[in-house]
């Protein structure tokens, strides 16, 4: 169900990628949460009831007893229970979910057509984690940056398109609305983040030429000739993360 969510979100509303998966993983979420608060353990993606998700998309909307939760990631959690139940109300829940199960990653692996290598598998790795970092970067851009705010009424900052240029998270500082762009690597970045995220404020400021455009590189780890890089300017600052891990009683 979670495979078939995120390929609906894509193909039908025109999410982006990013959004998909942030969306997708907020149902696990809301599923550990409500559980959690109501005694009543249950698993959103495998409940059929679609009158009670629709119950639950309003416990976590602006006037639910869980709003507060429901406002995390900029609205992320509010917004992904509310298109989960526009997903279910889609494919008209019983009828032919069965038979579209599993299906789309299935065509979508074998219409590739390539070979299965071991460079393939270790990008593929590659990807998926830098995915993870920029979901949880996400989820938690009010923490990590309390000065700012995700830029736009309904998460444009994520995976912020700009000239045919795809910022991973734009946020915006929520006293002088100055712009914030952030460049993850999940390995080491190098000097060429460097030009990358220099052309991305470039850009920003063609755009809005009434706003203040910083830049942020987050990676696993700097290389040297990036920091000599950053010599050069003030406008872009480097920061290394660490994963924490959390156990929860199953």
């Amino acid at each position: 169900m979670k495979q078939q969510f995120k390929s609906w979100m894509r193909t039908k509303e025109d999410k982006k990628d990013t959004t998909a998966y942030m969306y997708a993983n907020s149902i696990d979420k809301i599923s550990q949460h409500y559980s959690e608060h109501t005694m009543n353990k249950i698993n959103v993606y495998y409940e059929k009831d679609i009158n009670l998700i629709k119950k639950i998309s309003s416990e976590y909307g602006i006037s639910g007893r869980y709003a507060e939760f429901g406002k995390k990631g900029n609205a992320t959690i509010r917004n992904a229970i509310a298109t989960y139940v526009r997903f279910l109300e889609y494919i008209n829940i019983g009828g032919e979910l069965s038979s579209a199960e599993g299906t789309v990653d299935q065509k979508e692996f074998f219409e590739e057509g390539n070979e299965i290598d071991d460079e393939k598998i270790l990008n593929n790795y590659n990807f998926t984690y830098e995915r993870d970092l920029k979901y949880s970067l996400i989820m938690q851009a009010d923490q990590l940056f309390p000065e700012y705010k995700i830029y736009g009424n309904n998460n444009e900052g994520v995976e912020f398109l700009i000239e045919g240029k795809r910022i991973d998270l734009l946020l915006e500082n929520i006293e002088d609305g100055s712009l914030l762009a952030i460049e993850l690597k999940s390995g080491e970045a190098d000097f060429r983040v460097f030009g990358q995220i220099a052309m991305y404020l470039g850009l920003l400021s063609k755009h809005f030429p009434d706003k203040t455009a910083t830049g942020i590189i987050i990676a696993g780890d700097i290389n040297d000739n990036l920091q000599n890089a950053c010599l050069t300017t003030d406008k872009i600052t480097l920061k290394t993360y660490q994963m924490q891990l959390t156990l929860i009683d199953a």
